[in-house]
């Protein structure tokens, strides 16, 4: 009788664990799906030196020089697709991320890009958040570097692009900080880029 009851307390020992279990393993799932984007940004430099996300392709993210009067390059990997989309929003989030180097943000540290589209002109509309024209430090140089870090780094990496609409919240903006007409799409200016 006492060993009957001993076995089905130990049964009943097994399912709680094993429901307790399954519990966690979901609870793990669910917490790796929301915060799949941030688990890659902080595991990706670790993932990267044993090329665990597959393979990278080799573009150049354009920053400001310390004086804020050219924009100097700097090389970084990102993931290869085969959609130039995706690829152009990776190269747009690594520059909001920031240089490596020792060069000048070019994009406010908060600034988020919303959405990424590719017309069948070659025309890339770059739709931020407000922190880009928000938290803008202001000043014409400022402006301009932060202008065409976007469009030399979208159109000089990807031949697809030809021209950068810069967006914010989805609206076509006059301008980030009052200095420079973003009405119209811009094309790469490539005189602004200073060699190292």
């Amino acid at each position: 009788m006492k060993q009957k009851r001993k076995k089905r307390h130990q049964k009943k020992s097994w399912i709680g664990k094993g429901l307790f279990l399954l519990f966690l393993i979901g609870i793990i799932a669910s917490m790796a799906f929301l915060f799949k984007r941030e688990i890659i940004n902080t595991l990706g430099p670790f993932l990267d030196q044993w090329n665990i996300l597959g393979e990278k392709k080799e573009i150049v993210l354009y920053f400001s020089d310390r004086e804020g009067e050219y924009l100097i390059g700097e090389k970084r990997g990102i993931s290869k697709r085969d959609k130039v989309n995706e690829e152009a929003k990776e190269a747009v989030i690594e520059l909001i991320k920031g240089p490596k180097e020792k060069l000048t943000p070019t994009l406010p540290s908060r600034t988020k890009l919303l959405t990424f589209q590719l017309d069948e002109k070659g025309v890339a509309k770059v739709n931020f958040s407000r922190a880009l024209s928000k938290d803008h430090p202001g000043g014409s140089s400022a402006e301009i570097m932060t202008t065409y870090s976007i469009v030399n780094s979208l159109t000089l990496n990807f031949p697809q692009i030809k021209r950068v609409q810069i967006l914010i919240e989805g609206r076509a903006i006059e301008t980030i900080a009052g200095h420079l007409s973003l009405k119209q799409p811009l094309s790469s200016n490539p005189d602004l880029v200073r060699r190292q």
